[in-house]
Order: C-alpha cells, then structure tokens, then sequence
C-alpha cells in the first residue's frame, strides 16, 4: 500500500471520532470502548484496534449488540463469578469486571454471550499492573480449519497472560498463525498476506486475503497446536456455558446476537512467592523483550508521530460520524 494512501492520526483525534460515533447512537461506555481501541492501535494491534468499531456499531443498528450495559450474574461465589453477558458490548463490561478486588488466591471470571471484547491483553495488562497475575483465553466465530482440509472449526483462541513486574510481563497472541482481523485489514489495503498463514476453498496455501476469508487460516504447530486451541475451545464452552466452534456466531458478522465465551484466571501472588529474582536473571540470559515491551516502545512513538490510519478506514469513520451508508 503507497504512503499516499496511509495517514497519521494522534491518538486524541482518533478517541474524539470514536466516542462521537457511539455516543451518536447513544452506547454506554463510549469513553471506554474508544481507549481501548486507541490503545490497542498504539500497540500495534490494529487488528483489534478501530476497525472493530465497524461490526460493532453495525450490530447497535441492527439491535444484535445492546447499546445498554445490561448482564445477569449467574453465580457468586468467593470472588469468582458466572456472568450472561446478554450481549452487552464485551469491552464496556470486562473493564468493568476486572475492577474488582481480588481477594482471594484465585478467582475465575466466565462470560457468556458479551459482543467483541478487543484484545485480551488490555486486561491482563491491568490486572498486572495492579498486582495480579492474569491468565485470559476465550473464543469467536470459526475461522481456523484442521490442517489439511479447508473446513473451519474453531476460532483463532486468543491467549494472554499478564505477570507483575516492571513493566509487566504481558502476552497477547492467537494461537492460529494469524488473527482473523489481520487478514481483513490486507483485505481493505489491497495486500497480499505471508506464506503459511491462510488456506483457500480447496485446502491449498494462499496469499491472497480475498480467498482467505473464503477458506481459512491454519493454526500454529499443525495438528499438535489444533488440539491445543481445540482443548482451550472446549474448556471456554464447558465453564462459561458459551456456543463451541462453527456454532459461534456474532463477532463479526453482528447480524446475528453474540454467544461466544471468555474465561479470565486471576491469581493473588500475596499468596504465593511472587518470586521476581529469577525474572531478572531469565533477561539478562536472554538478551531481548519480554512479550508487551514492543507494544509499549511503538505506544511511545505513536503518541508523539501519530497513529497510522489507512485511507478507507478512515473514509469509513467519517461516514459513520455522518450517519452516510458505509461498506467496507
């Protein structure tokens, strides 16, 4: 894509457009839902950064996505809790979530049927911050296939796992060889994608995103990573009581009201060693980043150079402010 095409966006800009959308169709939590977008824009994660904004506001309109924070809590007990989200906008009601205390030496957080909750890391990252070790996974629609077919089955089992230090350690990665949302920007941006990532209709290796949202993308390690996401799949159905694998609808295509799941482990070091010596001494072996240091280095930079925007996101942006017909 030619740099004619792409612009800079600040931060701050970015957020006003964001909120002045939602708040145009009266959403809860505008403020909340635009910093996270921001956010994960600033860290690199456009994928689940302001082009979520599209489904999202797509799925308000339609009455699939409850402009309302609205959830039932299903059980309560010690600090853990059983949540139906009756899709609510997931961002709006997980930041809410882990506002919590946590008391106890682990507590588990399980949500059903919440929209689009952005990118997990934004979560643990907080919950690191605040002291808590934090271990997130969940699921969406089918988008990656068993290796050697092009049948999708499950979705791409976004993982992360946030650990107190300074900064936190926080990792944040699907465990397919790509997300979903990355095939759909190099769709919007006339880009091939890598090798490896995606198959077409027929099972056959692609690079173009047009015939790889058409087949699907492959998990990571072959069939010994497919059974990783399958078990984490299942694991997310079997606590949080949501839809499993092709049964999962409403993430992105929001014509349809959300029922997928999110489990969150959240664990009190106070109880534990909280043993930070060997961390320090793991780096210097290592001599590189830990995982969310790039993310806070490239936040860095953008605050102050801008937030790469492509052109037709951006039209796009600019005719959900004016209420003009989009399609992207």
């Amino acid at each position: 894509m030619s740099v004619l095409n792409r612009m800079n966006v600040s931060a701050e800009e970015l957020k006003s457009i964001i909120v002045e959308i939602l708040n145009e169709r009266e959403v809860e939590g505008s403020e909340v839902i635009a910093d996270h977008m921001v956010e994960a824009e600033l860290r690199g994660h456009s994928s689940h950064g302001v082009q979520r904004l599209i489904p999202l506001v797509k799925g308000v309109e339609l009455g699939t996505i409850s402009r309302r924070l609205q959830y039932d809590v299903l059980k309560k007990e010690r600090g853990s809790m059983w949540i139906d989200g009756k899709h609510s906008v997931g961002i709006v009601l997980w930041n809410q979530l882990i506002q919590h205390e946590f008391d106890e030496p682990s507590s588990v957080i399980a949500v059903k049927n919440a929209s689009h909750i952005g990118f997990l890391g934004y979560y643990t990252d907080k919950l690191a911050t605040r002291g808590y070790v934090g271990i997130m996974f969940g699921n969406a629609e089918p988008a990656v296939v068993l290796p050697g077919t092009s049948r999708k089955l499950l979705s791409t089992t976004p993982l992360s796992i946030g650990i107190p230090h300074a900064p936190p350690i926080v990792l944040d990665m699907a465990l397919s060889s790509t997300s979903r949302g990355k095939i759909l920007e190099a769709q919007r941006k006339g880009e091939p994608i890598p090798e490896g990532w995606a198959v077409d209709s027929e099972g056959k290796p692609t690079t173009d995103p047009e015939l790889a949202l058409r087949g699907g993308i492959l998990p990571i390690g072959g069939i010994r990573g497919f059974y990783l996401m399958l078990v984490l799949e299942i694991l997310t159905s079997f606590i949080s009581g949501s839809a499993m694998g092709p049964n999962v609808k409403g993430v992105l295509n929001t014509e349809n009201p959300p029922n997928k799941g999110e489990i969150l482990i959240v664990i009190n070091p106070f109880y534990f060693a909280s043993y930070t010596e060997q961390i320090d001494e793991i780096r210097k072996l290592l001599g590189m980043e830990f995982p969310g240091e790039h993310g806070l280095q490239l936040k860095a930079r953008r605050l102050t150079e801008g937030i790469p925007i492509d052109a037709q996101l951006w039209s796009t942006l600019v005719k959900m402010k004016e209420k003009i017909p989009f399609f992207i």
